[in-house]
C-alpha cells in the first residue's frame, strides 16, 4: 500500500457499491428476518432479562463497566470460565434498547441483523481495498462480492445473528474490521486521525469481546499479503491497536484480576476435569478437526458441545490424529505461502490467528467447543472459496464461455444450499423449548442438554390450567432427561436436586425423592441448597403429616441440619399439636445451631401453651438477643407475662412490640 498502491485503491465499479452495499443489507434481512419475531433465548435471560444491570437501562451502564459481564445475572462476582468476562459493551447496547422500548426481543433481533448486514457491507469494502491484485471485470463475480455473500450465509453464524447475546460477536468482529479498514485508510492518506479513530474501533471491538486481540496479528499480516507496505508503515498502523490493547487489558485486570484465575472444579465449566494431558491435548484436537468439518459441512448443528456430546479422547483415536497432521499441514503451507503472500496462505494464517484464542490451547474457554466460536475464523474459508471460484476455476475450465456459465451455477448452488440450511435452522432459535428440546436430538449425550430441556418440560407441567394427563406427560419427560443427565454426569448435583423435586411434584412419593436429595447430599455434604429446594415444595402440601413424613426421612438420612429439627418441631406443635414432640425436635435444633432465633422462639411459644410460662419467658428471651426486632416475640412475652399476672412487664413488652411494627399498637394495655 502506501505510494505503490495509492491510486489503485478505487475499484473499476465504483458506481456499483451503492447497489452492493443494498444487496448485502437485504441479503442479511432475507437471511434472518424470520428471527424478529423470536422471543430470548440461552444466555439471553443471563445478559438481558435476568440481568439487574441491563434493567436498570441506562443507570445501568457504570456497573456494566464495572464488574464481571455476569454479575449483574448472579448478583456477585462469579468466574465460571479462567480470567471471567469482561464484554460490557453488547450489554450496554442491551441496557439502552431497555431504557428505549422496555423488554422487546424483536428489536434486539433487528439491531442484530442490521449489524450483520453491517459487517457485511465493512468486510466487502475492506476487500475491495486490499485485494487490489484481483480485480475483476464484474463486480458480481469478483473475490470480495462472492466471499462476502458467503460469508454471509454460512449456517454456523445462525448461533451468533438468531441468539441476542450474540451481540457480542458481531460487535467485535465489527470493531476488528473497522480497526483494519481505518488502518488501511491511513496507509492511503496517512493523517493522524485514522489512527486515532483506529484505536477507538479496536478498543470498542475489545470491549465487546476479547477475540478482537487477535486483530494485532491479523491487521498487519493483511497489510503484508496484499501489498508492499513497508516494516515502519505497519509498525505505525500497529501502535494504536497495541495501545488499546494494553488499556483494555490493564482494565480488564483492574477488574477482574488475573487471566489465570483458577477454573470452577465442575464438569459443565471445565469439560476436561477428569482428563489426562494427553487425553485433554487429544479431545482438543479431535475438536479443532470438527471445526473444519462443520466450517466445510455444516450439519448437524448445535448450541451444546458440553459433556459428553464431545467424549474424552485418547491418541488411540484416529479422529486426533487425522485433525492434529491436518493443522500441521496447513501450517507448513501457511508458512511457505508467507513469502510468495498467497491468498490461501493468508486464508490460514487469519484462520489460526482468530481461532487460537477459543481453541483450549491458549486457556480453557469452559466448553469443548462452539460454533459462535469461529464465526470470524469462517471468513477464511469463504475467502478461499472465492479466490479458487474467480481465479481457479478459470485455469480448470480455460473455456471463457463454458466458465461463464458454470460459475454462477455453482455460486448459486452454495449460496442457496447455505440459505436454505440457515433458514431452517433458525427456527431453533425461536424460544428456549425449541431451542433445547431441538437440539437435545443431536447432543444426545450432553448433560447440560438433557438438563437444560429437563427444566422446560417441568415449566410446561406447571404451566396454569393445564390438563392433568398433559401435566403427567410433561413431567414424566422432564424425569426422563434430568435421569439421562444424571447418568451422563453422575456428579451434577443441580440435576439430582431437580430430579427429586420433580420427581415429588409428579406423585409426592418421598422414597423415590429422597434417593435423589441422598444423591445430592453424598456429591456435595455441605451444600444447603437441597433442604431450601424440598422446603419450598413442601409449603404446597397441605396435609401436615405428609410434611412430617418428609421431614422425618430427612432427618434419619441427614441428620442433625438445624432447619430440618427446626421443621418437624415447628410441625408437631402449629399443626399437630403434638407440644411434646414440637418441644423434643425444637430442643435438639438449639443443640445443633444456638444461635437458631426461629427455634427458641417456638419452644418459647410451646412452653407457653403447656403453662410453664416461666420456661417460655426464657426461651423467648434467648430469641429476642438473636433477633432483637422481631416484633412478634416480643408480644409473645407480654402475654405470657399477661398469663403470670404480671401486668407491669406486660406493659413493656406490649409497648416495645408495638414501636418496632405499629400492627401491635391495639394490643397494648
Amino acid at each position: 500500500m502506501g505510494k505503490t498502491s495509492k491510486n489503485n485503491t478505487k475499484p473499476k465499479d465504483q458506481h456499483s457499491n451503492r447497489l452492493v452495499y443494498g444487496i448485502i443489507f437485504l441479503f442479511s434481512f432475507l437471511l434472518y428476518g424470520q428471527t424478529i419475531s423470536y422471543d430470548y433465548t440461552l444466555d439471553d435471560s443471563i445478559v438481558i432479562k435476568s440481568n439487574n444491570f441491563t434493567r436498570e437501562g441506562i443507570q445501568g451502564i457504570p456497573d456494566l463497566l464495572q464488574y464481571d459481564t455476569f454479575t449483574g445475572f448472579f448478583g456477585i462476582q462469579k468466574k465460571l470460565v479462567a480470567g471471567g468476562r469482561y464484554r460490557p459493551l453488547s450489554l450496554i447496547t442491551f441496557a439502552i434498547e431497555y431504557e428505549l422500548f422496555g423488554l422487546n426481543p424483536g428489536i434486539s433481533h433487528f439491531i442484530n441483523i442490521l449489524l450483520y448486514g453491517l459487517t457485511g457491507a465493512l468486510l466487502y469494502r475492506i476487500l475491495l481495498m486490499l485485494l487490489i491484485r484481483f480485480q475483476s471485470k464484474r463486480w458480481y463475480y469478483s473475490i470480495p462480492f462472492i466471499t462476502t455473500m458467503l460469508f454471509l450465509a454460512h449456517p454456523l453464524h445462525t448461533e451468533v445473528v438468531a441468539n441476542i447475546k450474540g451481540r457480542d460477536e458481531i460487535m467485535t468482529f465489527l470493531g476488528s474490521l473497522w480497526a483494519l479498514f481505518l488502518s488501511l485508510k491511513y496507509l492511503q492518506n496517512p493523517r493522524i486521525k485514522y489512527l486515532i479513530y483506529s484505536f477507538i474501533a479496536f478498543f470498542l471491538g475489545l470491549l465487546s469481546k476479547e477475540n478482537t486481540i487477535t486483530f494485532l496479528a491479523v491487521i498487519p499480516f493483511a497489510v503484508y499479503f496484499f501489498s508492499e507496505t513497508k516494516f515502519r508503515q505497519i509498525a505505525i498502523i500497529t501502535i494504536p491497536l497495541l495501545l488499546a490493547s494494553v488499556i483494555f487489558l490493564l482494565i480488564r485486570q483492574s477488574i477482574l484480576g488475573d487471566f489465570s484465575a483458577p477454573v470452577a472444579r465442575e464438569l459443565m465449566n471445565n469439560p476436561f476435569l477428569d482428563a489426562s494431558i494427553s487425553e485433554k491435548f487429544a479431545t482438543i484436537f479431535y475438536t479443532l478437526g470438527l471445526y473444519l468439518k462443520l466450517i466445510f459441512f455444516p450439519h448437524p448443528l448445535t448450541y451444546d458441545y458440553y459433556p459428553k456430546h464431545i467424549p474424552i479422547l485418547s491418541w488411540g483415536d484416529f479422529g486426533a490424529w487425522f485433525s492434529l497432521l491436518l493443522y500441521v499441514a496447513m501450517g507448513v503451507f501457511a508458512l511457505w505461502g508467507l513469502k510468495k503472500k498467497s491468498l490461501p496462505a493468508f486464508a490460514i494464517w487469519f484462520y489460526l490467528a482468530t481461532l487460537s484464542v477459543v481453541s483450549n490451547l491458549v486457556f480453557p474457554v469452559g466448553t469443548f467447543m462452539n460454533e459462535r466460536f469461529v464465526y470470524i475464523s469462517s471468513l477464511a474459508f469463504s475467502l478461499v472459496l472465492g479466490w479458487a471460484l474467480v481465479e481457479k476455476l478459470p485455469q480448470w475450465i480455460p473455456n471463457q464461455s463454458r466458465y461463464v456459465k458454470t460459475l454462477p451455477i455453482i455460486l448459486g448452488v452454495l449460496l442457496l444450499s447455505y440459505s436454505l440450511k440457515t433458514w431452517t435452522r433458525n427456527p431453533a432459535w425461536e424460544n428456549d423449548f425449541t431451542l433445547f428440546t431441538t437440539d437435545v436430538e443431536t447432543s444426545v449425550n450432553s448433560a447440560k442438554g438433557n438438563a437444560a430441556v429437563a427444566s422446560k418440560y417441568r415449566e410446561a407441567a406447571e404451566v396454569p390450567g393445564i390438563l392433568p394427563a398433559e401435566r403427567d406427560k410433561n413431567y414424566r419427560k422432564a424425569i426422563e432427561h434430568w435421569d439421562k443427565a444424571l447418568t451422563i454426569h453422575p456428579k451434577y448435583y443441580d440435576v439430582a436436586l431437580d430430579l427429586g423435586l420433580t420427581q415429588f411434584k409428579y406423585d409426592q412419593n418421598i422414597e423415590k425423592t429422597l434417593t435423589y436429595l441422598k444423591k445430592a447430599y453424598q456429591i456435595n455434604p455441605d451444600n444447603t441448597k437441597g433442604y431450601q429446594f424440598y422446603s419450598a415444595i413442601l409449603k404446597d402440601i397441605e396435609n401436615p403429616q405428609v410434611k412430617l413424613n418428609f421431614y422425618l426421612e430427612y432427618n434419619q438420612a441427614f441428620p442433625k441440619r438445624y432447619y430440618v429439627l427446626y421443621e418437624i418441631g415447628s410441625t408437631y406443635g402449629r399443626d399437630l399439636n403434638d407440644l411434646d414432640q414440637a418441644i423434643r425436635f425444637l430442643l435438639e435444633a438449639t443443640q445443633v445451631n444456638p444461635k437458631g432465633s426461629e427455634a427458641w422462639k417456638d419452644l418459647g411459644v410451646a412452653y407457653g401453651f403447656k403453662g410453664d410460662y416461666e420456661t417460655a419467658i426464657a426461651h423467648s428471651k434467648k430469641a429476642l438477643e438473636l433477633k432483637p426486632d422481631d416484633a412478634q416475640t416480643w408480644v409473645n412475652i407480654a402475654l405470657t407475662y399477661k398469663n403470670l399476672g404480671n401486668e407491669t412487664e406486660a406493659a413493656k413488652y406490649f409497648k416495645r412490640a408495638a414501636e418496632i411494627d405499629p400492627k401491635y399498637k391495639d394490643l397494648q394495655p
